[in-house]
């Protein structure tokens, strides 16, 4: 596991952007703090559903940068095609590429479950996930990374509807709160086709590993000023999901910008 290099002497704009990153996660912490206690005023909109709600996540658009054959982009490269995509690895480029992400290790652990059925597991389906690098471009798209495919990959449930991911803690760019998308296809038994999709969603990371990595972490300086204007209540996309929603969409951390994060999340469908 490759650790984050130490930061450079910050500029006094990078400890203006940090102290405000801090602030906003400590301001978020506290407001989960908060609603845990049933105090009014500081909770903000996910702490609002019961830990452990298991509700269908919400259709989500697949964004500008899916490489998955089909949506807006469909004469892109379709990666879903490619052979060595089935991989938990999700840092380094493959079919010949040779790129890697740098960035702090994110192990993600994604289980999927039938909410019709009591929440029980789904087993046997195929996850699709990608994201953005630290400096938040999308292998294959942003100009410098097109020879690239790193940071995206396909698991398929096993018996307990989970799949596991090694990656790293996505940047954020302007406009958009950190997020990770994800498709859920029938099967891996071939290649995933974008017209036999069964759910197109995005994962929100949470606010206070947020401020800690960009504001703490060397390489994501991009991030940590997009991400001193945003917040998930400005989000284009996430914005207009219910208090539940969007609980059921953050996913829970734990961990440290020096030593990495672990995360899980449960993706409840309708059968």
């Amino acid at each position: 596991m490759t650790e984050p290099q130490p930061a450079l002497a910050p500029t006094e704009l990078e400890r203006d952007l940090r102290r405000m990153a801090r602030r906003l996660a400590l301001t978020r912490m506290l407001g989960a703090s908060a609603a845990a206690l049933g105090l009014p005023g500081l909770a903000r909109a996910g702490d609002a559903a019961a830990v452990g709600t298991c509700i269908a996540l919400p259709e989500e658009t697949a964004g500008p940068y899916p490489a998955n054959g089909g949506g807006p982009t469909s004469n892109a490269a379709n990666v879903l095609a490619s052979s060595g995509v089935v991989r938990s690895d999700l840092r380094s480029s493959f079919g010949g590429a040779g790129g890697t992400a740098q960035g702090v290790p994110l192990q993600l652990t994604i289980k999927l479950v039938d909410v019709s059925a009591g929440c029980a597991p789904l087993p046997g389906r195929a996850v699709y996930l990608w994201h953005c690098t630290r400096d938040g471009g999308y292998s294959l798209y942003t100009r410098e990374l097109r020879d690239e495919n790193f940071l995206r990959g396909v698991q398929v449930a096993d018996a307990h509807g989970q799949v596991s991911f090694q990656t790293i803690f996505p940047g954020c760019y302007p406009g958009r709160y950190p997020h990770l998308h994800l498709e859920v296809y029938p099967t891996a038994d071939g290649a995933p086709r974008y017209d036999r999709k069964y759910l197109t969603s995005q994962l929100a990371l949470p606010q206070d590993a947020c401020g800690a990595v960009y504001g703490e972490t060397r390489g994501y300086e991009s991030s940590l000023q997009a991400y001193a204007r945003i917040s998930l209540e400005k989000d284009g996309i996430l914005s207009d999901n219910s208090p539940a929603e969007i609980a059921a969409q953050t996913v829970v951390m734990k961990g440290s910008p020096g030593h990495g994060y672990v995360g899980r999340a449960i993706v409840g469908m309708l059968g």
